[in-house]
């Protein structure tokens, strides 16, 4: 009896490991025999890969749940010292996502992913939160009424400017600072107000007595860094006016480099006044034609070196300067087909009026040449810059030069001027003309 046992019992072992390899190859989902459980297994996954979430930002989860049919769980956080405000939520879609409060002080959060199907299967993902590094924080003015800067800015009684501040370091996702008056002597009205946007708007009080305080913005995170402006309570002064192109790219008023405009078209200017503070913006544009256009569609001439029937026109730009040198070049001789003899005449300028007179080359009717003075006036159009600084090119202007002027309306003293050319705008005869 004890022999045969002892062989019973190897076979039944052997039975028994073969039914649970077999076992092991069934999807644990689709098990054919209800007597024998599954094993359930609960991950926890976040959708982003990374397992770090900075204070005042989100991250979601979602759960990997096999050995049942029933793939829901119950999410929570395992630490209960965590801050109210951090908390597992979802979104429109259901997706899970952990929000960790500004004001969280732990550096470590446990997720835990329970099984719906059995309470007793759970996964956790333990999330990283890294501590905020501060190195500086800079203000600045969202609009350039101050230049220089310099950590300075007047605004008198009664008055507003905003600020806004840059939070320099990392591991943090928004600008968090907290704004502050630092004089305790200031009157009731003097206060500083932040918008959902993080700006801040210092008002000064119509009574303010003092002559001027610290505006401080300090770091959330690092109470330690804290950035500063010195406001001097007196009326702004107008120090310059920038003006801009329709990209907000300051324009040179270098006479020298003037910029250029297309016939036809136009440009949109923007004046910026600059200040001690939060100045008057209300400003005034003048125009003023630098050169004009002298042409003829009158005058035949060759213009290769050879006699031609056709007409062609002579275009001069004319500085308004009577001291500014313009001249024509005409031909006084013929060498050779591929060389010619031209001689500089002044351009000579008609009292009282814009007229000129211009010699310029013809030829009779055999060919000689016949060098003769005329007679032009300018053509001009109705180019012209409007009362929000819209310059605009008329068609007939190919070319000319134009001085645009910008004044305060608070202080005409302070002005800025450029430059404007029309495209392919020259000179002619400035240069010795090419040889043929």
């Amino acid at each position: 009896m004890r022999n045969i046992f002892k062989r019973s019992r190897f076979g039944i072992t052997a039975v028994i490991i073969i039914f649970l390899l077999a076992g092991c190859d069934n999807d644990p989902d689709d098990n054919p025999d209800p007597d024998i459980p599954n094993v359930i297994k609960v991950e926890v996954f976040t959708f982003s890969q990374k397992d770090i979430v900075f204070r005042g930002g989100e991250i979601g989860f979602f759960a990997s749940v096999t050995g049942t049919q029933n793939k829901t769980v119950s999410w929570s956080i395992e630490e209960t010292n965590k801050n109210n405000d951090t908390n597992i939520h979802f979104d429109e879609n259901n997706n899970t996502l952990l929000f960790v409060s500004e004001d969280e002080t732990l550096e470590t959060l446990t997720i835990r992913a329970r099984s719906n199907a059995d309470p007793d299967k759970s996964g956790t993902l333990k999330v990283t939160i890294p501590v905020p590094t501060v190195e500086k924080i800079e203000i600045s003015l969202p609009q350039p009424w101050v230049v220089p800067w310099q950590g300075k800015v007047d605004v008198g009684t009664n008055g507003e400017i905003e600020f806004t501040a840059k939070v320099i370091g990392k591991d943090f996702i928004r600008e968090a600072v907290t704004w502050s008056i630092d004089n305790k002597n200031k009157k009731e009205g003097t206060t500083i107000n932040i918008d959902n946007n993080g700006v801040a708007q210092l008002r000064v009080a119509q009574d303010e007595t003092l002559t001027s305080f610290k505006l401080q913005a300090v770091s959330k995170w690092d109470t330690g860094k804290i950035g500063e402006v010195t406001v001097n309570v007196k009326e702004p002064t107008v120090t310059g006016i920038v003006i801009l192109d329709h990209e907000g790219a300051e324009v040179s008023n270098d006479p020298k480099k003037p910029m250029t405009i297309k016939a036809s078209d136009s440009e949109s200017f923007r004046a910026v006044v600059t200040g001690t503070g939060k100045v008057n913006q209300d400003v005034t544009w003048e125009i003023e034609r630098l050169t004009y256009l002298i042409s003829s569609e009158e005058i035949r001439q060759d213009k290769d070196g050879k006699w031609t029937d056709g007409w062609a026109s002579i275009q001069l730009e004319i500085d308004l300067n009577d001291d500014a040198e313009v001249f024509t070049w005409i031909k006084t001789g013929e060498l050779t087909e591929l060389a010619s003899v031209y001689e500089k005449k002044p351009v000579e300028r008609i009292p009282g009026s814009k007229k000129v007179k211009i010699w310029v080359t013809n030829y009779d009717d055999e060919g000689n040449i016949v060098n003769e003075q005329i007679t032009l006036e300018p053509t001009t159009g109705t180019t012209e810059i409007d009362e929000t600084g819209k310059f605009t090119v008329d068609g007939l202007e190919t070319f000319g030069k134009f001085k645009l002027t910008v004044v305060s309306t608070v202080d005409t003293t302070m002005k800025k001027e450029v430059v404007v050319q029309i495209d392919s705008s020259s000179q002619i005869g400035v240069e010795p003309p090419p040889e043929f």
